[in-house]
């Protein structure tokens, strides 16, 4: 499970400064000044704690890997960040180790998996995809 001490403790352990603030059309941001990183995120555009979990995890992704961009940057580099961003907020938060446990014990469903680390679906359609296709690893039931 997926829980909010352990991203604030990931927060602290980096030195990364996090804010409650209305970014305006995005619901989060991560900002980069002299090596120092801020996540501004606007907890009140999210339909579940599950996905406020998700997104501060990704942005914690994006101060960890130093993965930051400008606004103005290329679709090309962005994606790159965005994926950068992705594979250490699931790498360190749904390890294949955990995942593969998980589904042993018989959470084979997407949805069942999402239940049980308490993060939405998409995450977990992403950690499967990202171990399955970008890493060639298999997650087999008992």
């Amino acid at each position: 499970m997926v829980e909010f001490s352990d991203l604030y403790k990931e927060i602290q352990n980096h030195g990364i400064s996090l804010y409650q603030y209305n970014v305006g059309k995005s619901r989060s941001a991560t900002i980069e000044l002299n090596k120092r990183y801020g996540i501004f995120i606007d907890a009140t555009q999210f339909s579940s704690l599950a996905e406020t979990k998700r997104v501060i995890a990704h942005e914690v992704g994006h101060c960890v890997t130093g993965c930051t961009h400008k606004v103005s940057s290329s679709i090309d580099l962005v994606v790159k960040h965005e994926y950068k961003a992705n594979r250490w907020a699931v790498k360190r938060f749904l390890p294949f180790e955990k995942i593969q446990a998980a589904v042993q014990d018989g959470y084979t469903e997407p949805w069942q998996l999402a239940e049980y680390f308490d993060v939405p679906e998409t995450a977990i359609k992403w950690a499967l995809h990202y171990y399955i296709e970008d890493c060639g690893m298999s997650f087999s039931a008992k």
